[in-house]
Parts: C-alpha cells; sequence; structure tokens
C-alpha cells in the first residue's frame, strides 16, 4: 500500500483579500458618486415623488453602510 501524500496547506493571510475588498468599496462608491450626478434635477419637469421616495432609499442603505464603516473603524457618531 502507498503511502498518501498531503499537502501542506499555508496559512492564508488576510491582508490581500482586505485589499481587495477595499479596492472594490471604492469602486462602487466611485460608480455611485457618478450615477447621482446623473439623476435628475430638482428644477426637471419630470421630477416626481417616486424620484423622491427612490433617492430616500438610496440615502437610508448609505447610512447603514455609513454606520457600517463607522463600526468597523470604531468610530463613534
Amino acid at each position: 500500500m502507498s503511502k498518501v501524500q498531503t499537502l501542506n496547506p499555508r496559512p492564508i493571510q488576510p491582508a490581500p483579500a482586505y485589499e481587495n475588498a477595499h479596492q472594490i468599496a471604492r469602486d462602487l462608491l466611485q460608480h455611485i458618486e457618478l450615477q447621482l450626478d446623473r439623476m435628475i434635477r430638482p428644477d426637471n419637469n419630470a421630477l416626481r415623488w417616486a424620484h423622491v421616495r427612490a433617492l430616500n432609499l438610496v440615502n437610508a442603505q448609505l447610512s447603514e453602510v455609513a454606520a457600517l464603516v463607522d463600526e468597523t473603524n470604531n468610530a463613534r457618531t
């Protein structure tokens, strides 16, 4: 019977995964900023309550994200 050889896995380091996730977050923020700049303007006659609702939903979700980042950074508000 032959001996089964196993690999000794190297421990996974969090730094590369963190760096990748950090860059993705920055890319998403840049995308959000660009899309916000493209949103309908307040003086546009096509502005409807649905636009207000959508922007308020965006703000609520961004507020949750900001709170999570604060919590991760041990920031106090």
